[in-house]
């Protein structure tokens, strides 16, 4: 699980969400969590793990942990954040994943989206996303959809979020104890996505996919024709990763939406593929091709 995979820490470990399921440690059943795993010899070992105490709510629910964490440094220590669609993010040690009961991490914030605990268009999907600025300071980044929690807020917003947004939180350190201090919260975006951060800009965008797997009158089934005529386009934004002011919309210029893809950004480039086929390309007026 996890939108782009495992992410490998600094031991080599690989550490990847294992979605919807059980928790059962004493029959190796590690559902609704996070594992990190290592190939020593010739085996793949369980080398840690981390499961959130209200595991079996999340599962009852299909609010699984389904996100690519993103890991870094920080003061001496290899740190990572992680989430689930419950709409929580988890700050948690790669040394020490959730501590000896491996269910306390370091941080855990509030809720930031979800109230409704809807299990397909609302929640954090797809992959954290950190940078650290000159300063030393470290940001982390995760996009969510939905409306904000009503409880949520940050020093800097953008007017109502309705149906997802990226926010912005700095990883700080006092007295040993670390915390997510949120930051700033992006303007509304339809559905989303990870965001990339490049040159002081976070370049993220909205998928425009209409989400809905169920409808309480007909159950959970294959609805993709419903949904692909309920779709409309993605766009994309530039944002400043100091504020999260937006810098630029892509406004209607993308034509349709696009499932579980993403952002590529290199040589002053942004791409993005949308589900009809086509590939954009985004740059500055005056750039050498």
């Amino acid at each position: 699980m996890g939108r782009t995979g495992a992410a490998i820490d600094s031991t080599g470990t690989a550490w990847a969400p294992t979605g919807d399921g059980f928790y059962d440690p004493v029959k190796k059943i590690y559902g609704n969590g996070l594992i990190g795993a290592r190939v020593e010899g010739r085996e793949l070992k369980l080398i840690d793990y981390y499961e959130p105490t209200n595991w079996a709510w999340l599962q009852k629910r299909d609010l699984d942990m389904q996100v690519t964490p993103a890991i870094f440094p920080f003061k001496g220590r290899e740190l990572m954040v992680t989430g689930s669609k419950e709409c929580r993010m988890y700050l948690l040690d790669t040394k020490s994943a959730g501590g000896a009961n491996h269910q306390t991490p370091l941080d855990r914030t509030p809720l930031m989206c979800n109230e409704e605990a809807d299990f397909q268009s609302a929640g954090i999907w797809g992959s954290m996303a950190s940078w650290e600025q000159a300063d030393g300071t470290r940001w982390v980044l995760t996009p969510f959809w939905g409306a904000v929690h009503p409880t949520f807020k940050t020093p800097i917003s953008y007017g109502p979020v309705s149906h997802g947004a990226v926010v912005a939180l700095k990883v700080e350190e006092t007295k040993g104890k670390f915390h997510l201090k949120p930051v700033w919260m992006s303007r509304t975006m339809n559905q989303a996505e990870p965001p990339v951060i490049a040159n002081g800009v976070v370049f993220a965008y909205g998928s425009g996919e209409n989400t809905r797997q169920a409808y309480k009158d007909r159950g959970l089934a294959d609805f993709s024709p419903l949904r692909i005529k309920n779709s409309t386009h993605a766009v994309l934004y530039a944002l400043d990763a100091l504020t999260g002011k937006e810098l630029y919309s892509s406004g209607d210029q993308i034509k349709a939406w696009n499932h579980f893809s993403g952002l590529s950004v290199a040589n002053g480039r942004v791409y993005i593929g949308t589900y009809d086929s086509v590939l954009y390309c985004f740059g500055l007026d005056g750039v050498a091709k």
